[in-house]
């Protein structure tokens, strides 16, 4: 008994690291699929989100092998409305939407401009500091869902 779970042991270990897997965001995966670097991001609007979306961008900026080469300017817009109130007036349901307008320059020529939006609603909370943690979650991921959304962008162009 106790060879046969040696035996299942060892399989899975060997099943599990001859599966080849690799994070999605890797340098290395990087240099396989895309075929761009970006030299040079310029954020409009003064904001703390933009580190965000920097450093979700960063395993692409200048790398020397590619010959697409693209600056980008980015303007990003984040707003949060009371979607619903209680009888009493109090928010029951927030929204938030973040609004990125994305303009793509190669030589100093603009080669696409886009906007990329996403929303998302969620219920208030009694908790302040847990609201506002939250809203902070919130705002990561749908920037995390817009910069790979202007990844895809850059690598069809």
């Amino acid at each position: 008994m106790t060879n046969i779970k040696k035996i299942i042991t060892i399989l899975s270990f060997l099943l599990l690291f001859g599966c080849g897997y690799e994070p999605i965001h890797s340098i290395k995966k990087n240099e396989k699929n895309y075929n761009f670097s970006i030299q040079e991001i310029n954020f409009l609007t003064p904001k703390n989100i933009n580190k965000i979306v920097s450093n979700r961008l960063k395993n692409y900026i200048n790398s020397e092998n590619y010959t697409k080469k693209f600056i980008l300017k980015i303007d990003i817009n984040v707003n949060k409305s009371i979607t619903s109130k209680s009888k009493q007036g109090n928010p029951e349901i927030f929204s938030m939407e973040i609004n990125l307008n994305l303009e793509v320059l190669k030589n100093n020529i603009s080669k696409s401009k886009i906007n990329f939006k996403e929303t998302f609603e969620y219920n208030n909370q009694s908790n302040k500091f847990d609201l506002k943690q939250y809203e902070n979650n919130i705002q990561n991921n749908l920037l995390n869902k817009i910069t790979d959304d202007i990844i895809k962008h850059l690598y069809l162009l």
